[in-house]
């Protein structure tokens, strides 16, 4: 019979060892249970002691959720999502079930892209390096060019400098261009962030930034992965330059945060 449980003490350990066994795709539920537990809600379908699907949010400024499952058991995990405020990220084919759910909701495709070690082609500068902790106003500065998200402090931006791998292109003294890695495990990490000042776009800027971040990736783990709009062409053509090549396709879906991939 399937039931929806959700993940505590009890049976937490049981649900890591099923996410390991395809950690690419299960890659933000099996970091957040091992690494991040007391600020993860993951519910799960179970059907004879197998693991149908999940969901899992983390309570951060606003929830970050991930549903992965199949049709017929996406409608009864997605009742257990949080307040109408959250992106959600799911497979294509779940879309309608989401919709049905929050039909406020916005959309948008993702590529899925992975590089493994030996694969990746990686660009050096002298204007690229690894952000430390006495940038996080050069981070605050370039993120208020950003106008889709809420603006970002400087001390904000030093903890994240803190917390995860960040690599920028400075010019004249500037932080122009930056990406990062919110994920590291020893299976895999996920890159994340990168972006440019309008301003100095189309110069190879985040081509040198991603791939600083690959490269330390790629010494510490056995792959590196990362999502991107399926319309951002350039940005695209900018992974692949790395070495990254497309493995599936996620929904990115905004429930009320006004906010875009």
């Amino acid at each position: 019979m399937l039931q929806i449980e959700e993940v505590g003490e009890n049976n937490r350990q049981w649900i890591v060892e099923n996410l390991k066994e395809d950690v690419v795709r299960n890659v933000f539920a099996f970091y957040d249970l091992q690494y991040d537990p007391q600020h993860s809600i993951m519910y799960v379908a179970v059907e004879n002691r197998r693991l149908k699907g999940y969901m899992i949010y983390t309570a951060l400024e606003f929830p970050s959720v991930i549903l992965e499952s199949d049709v017929e058991t996406a409608d009864m995990l997605v009742g257990h999502a949080p307040a109408n405020h959250f992106i959600m990220h799911a497979m294509l084919n779940l879309l309608a079930t989401i919709e049905g759910r929050f039909p406020n909701a916005r959309h948008y495709d993702e590529n899925w892209m992975l590089v493994k070690k030996g694969q990746a082609r990686f660009f050096k500068s002298n204007d690229v390096r690894r952000l430390n902790v006495a940038d996080g106003s050069r981070l605050a500065s370039l993120l208020s060019t950003r106008r889709d998200r809420p603006r970002a402090d400087d001390e904000h931006c030093a903890d994240s400098i803190r917390m995860m791998p960040m690599y920028g292109v400075f010019i004249d003294g500037e932080l122009v261009s930056f990406a990062g890695s919110f994920i590291q495990t020893p299976e895999i990490w996920m890159i994340g962030g990168v972006y440019t000042n309008p301003s100095c776009r189309n110069m190879g800027y985040a081509t040198l930034a991603t791939s600083a971040v690959t490269e330390e990736a790629l010494t510490r783990s056995d792959q590196a992965a990362l999502f991107v709009r399926s319309d951002n062409y350039s940005a695209i053509a900018a992974y692949e330059k790395i070495g990254y090549r497309k493995i599936g396709e996620r929904l990115w879906v905004d429930v009320g945060t006004g906010m875009k991939p």
